[in-house]
């Protein structure tokens, strides 16, 4: 009989400690988009909208935002069959390029902050507590909301969670970014979408410098 409340308790102690983990897993899940989102945004409060200046509102997002994301693996799902038949060094300058252009979204983003908020709901894990979803809103001044969602993944290596997806209202930023490449790689090869890809980030820079 003690035998068998042992495993039995054995068996509920292990249980406990798996949901527990879970658990701390959901809430670092969290953490991991409220640290970068309200990091930013409370650096930017303090700003004067004059000192919001693209080079500023870039080095926060260099800072909180990039930190918090794998851009390997948005890079990878953004390309979707064409990252298979990419070269390594394609997929590099690929990585780099499609870097540039989160950044400069992120930036340009926050560089039009008014006092807008991100409020966030507790993290939603999968089945098997490797992924989750981190839903939100995002208030606008004049009281409209946007939904917001992250979709992070648990990176073992790193034993930390990393974002690899947006959804704003209902659109996933990797979804949409594939469509788009994917129709233009039926008319051009990579090599011809990466060129074009840095001349589209050199326009921008040399007219704000």
């Amino acid at each position: 009989m003690q035998t068998l409340f042992r495993k039995s308790f054995s068996v509920i102690f292990a249980i406990f400690a798996m949901l527990q983990a879970a658990h701390a897993s959901s809430d670092d899940a969290l953490a991991t988009v409220s640290k970068a989102t309200d990091s930013i945004i409370s650096e930017l409060t303090k700003l004067d909208p004059e000192a919001r200046t693209q080079d500023k509102v870039e080095s926060l997002v260099l800072a909180y935002i990039v930190p918090a994301i794998d851009e390997q693996k948005i890079a990878m799902g953004v390309l979707g069959k064409y990252w298979r038949q990419a070269t390594p060094d394609q997929r590099t300058q690929f990585i780099a390029r499609f870097r540039e252009q989160q950044i400069r979204t992120y930036t340009g983003a926050f560089k039009a902050f008014s006092g807008e908020k991100l409020v966030f709901e507790k993290a939603v894990l999968s089945p098997d507590g490797d992924k989750a979803i981190v839903k939100g809103q995002f208030q606008q001044s004049n009281g409209n909301q946007v939904p917001v969602d992250f979709r992070l993944y648990y990176n073992k290596d790193d034993s930390k969670w990393l974002i690899y997806d947006a959804v704003i209202s209902g659109l996933s930023m990797v979804k949409t970014y594939r469509t788009q490449l994917s129709e233009r790689l039926q008319n051009v090869n990579m090599d011809d979408l990466l060129k074009e890809l840095a001349n589209e980030q050199a326009a921008p820079q040399q007219a704000q410098r």
